[in-house]
């Protein structure tokens, strides 16, 4: 026994060795947040009154330079575009803090891919340029980080936020997919890692702090698949306006992957001599895990969870339901941002009309207009207040702009 011990020591003690001279695998680098920024557009309707949009941007340039371009999804200013941008009543602006914002200029944009750049009248030194890196098949399965101001995360706590770079969200997944889009030849990343509005145009990073692609749209049909545009689809944007970038190498894991490997044996090892010896203890174990398993089925199983729904009645829908997953959803005509899609020739309805999302704490439904052009109501036509939200029980319904659209609100 004390020849078995002797030796079990001796193996723990290597595979120590060998795991702690295996570099960490890496994790978020916080040094993102320093290259994101706010971005809040405002374009008037047709009464003249001014609506306002919001998404996220990353500054692109050379390495310790101050910064001046920032790159975005071209949906972010889409509302800008269409009205004649700053001529046509439109502004366009950065958020560095609360109190401190500066205007941004188009410099050029390409809606078929869903990329735009933007420039400052000047380089600042309130943000730094993040380094790029053109995704590779090899990295799938990698984990990847989109940082971003979801407007969700601020509607459902009601947060208090100043658009500093520590209030940015930071959501983790994997890359599940590289694809190109049918029609326009687009090349998108496919991820697991959420995104809400807001989070439109923000990096999507490896764990080095590197850009792979630009957040762009949540799948209309699996709340778990979320997609960003590659970040080779700038490059011949950056290179057509001669704008400085810096390009990120990938870390060579050949090494890390053999240490890690080595230590693996050590620890197989080490495990079968462990088991050897307490092959009496493990044995009492099971029968203890085998009484316990009669024990658990023998209690009568827990009623499953209600899931909370938006169904819609209008007829272009068929009935469809939309889940409510831990994220708020928009509604809407616009397919990259909303999750109930409206087409585009429904009256009454905005691009982006409302947002719902549910309250685990409360079983409640909290909606929440987002300036539409022809209001969000209630069942009894109440019409809501933009960017109010409002709290409604399970059985409930609301309509965009014309009753045909109504949207019902249960647990199902």
């Amino acid at each position: 026994m004390k020849g078995f011990r002797k030796f079990a020591a001796g193996m723990l003690v290597s595979a120590l060795m060998l795991i702690l001279a295996v570099p960490a695998f890496a994790a978020f680098d916080h040094d993102v947040l320093n290259g994101i920024v706010l971005i809040r557009t405002g374009a008037p309707d047709e009464d003249g009154v001014m609506n306002y949009w919001r998404g996220t941007g990353f500054f692109v340039g050379e390495a310790g330079e101050n910064p001046e371009y920032i790159v975005t999804n071209c949906h972010v200013i889409e509302e800008f575009i269409l009205t004649g941008r700053a001529q046509g009543g439109g502004t366009l602006h950065v958020l560095f803090d609360q109190d401190d914002e500066a205007e941004a200029y188009l410099v050029e944009y390409d809606a078929e891919k869903d990329i735009a750049l933007l420039k400052l009248e000047e380089p600042t030194d309130k943000r730094v340029s993040l380094p790029l890196r053109a995704p590779e098949d090899g990295m799938l399965g990698d984990e990847v980080y989109a940082v971003g101001y979801p407007l969700a995360a601020d509607i459902t706590v009601q947060a208090v936020s100043s658009f500093r770079p520590d209030d940015a969200s930071v959501t983790t997944g994997s890359i599940s997919r590289f694809l190109t889009e049918s029609g326009t030849g687009r090349r998108l990343i496919q991820t697991d890692t959420a995104m809400s509005g807001g989070n439109s145009g923000g990096p999507l990073v490896d764990g080095t702090g590197a850009v792979l692609g630009i957040n762009t749209a949540a799948s209309n049909v699996d709340q778990n698949l979320f997609y960003a545009v590659s970040i080779a689809e700038i490059l011949p944007m950056l290179d057509r306006n001669n704008i400085a970038y810096t390009m990120a190498s990938g870390q060579d894991t050949t090494m890390v992957y053999v240490a890690a490997g080595a230590a693996a044996v050590v620890v197989i090892v080490l495990i079968i001599v462990l088991v050897a010896v307490s092959k009496s203890k493990k044995k009492k174990r099971l029968a203890q895990q085998q009484a316990d398993q009669q024990a658990a089925a023998a209690e009568p199983s827990a009623p499953q969870p209600s899931t909370p729904v938006l169904r819609s009645m209008a007829s272009q829908h068929g009935g469809m339901a939309v889940p409510l997953h831990h994220q708020p959803v928009q509604v809407g005509r616009d397919s990259a941002t909303c999750r109930l899609v409206y087409r585009d020739d429904t009256p009454g309805v905005s691009s982006h009309h409302c947002q719902v999302y549910f309250d685990e704490r409360e079983q409640v439904f909290v909606v929440t207009d987002l300036h539409s052009s022809y209001g969000t109501f209630l069942a009894g036509g109440q019409r809501l207040a933009p960017d109010t939200p409002v709290k409604l029980p399970p059985k409930s319904s609301i309509y965009l702009g014309e009753v045909e659209n109504t949207v019902y609100l249960d647990l199902e």
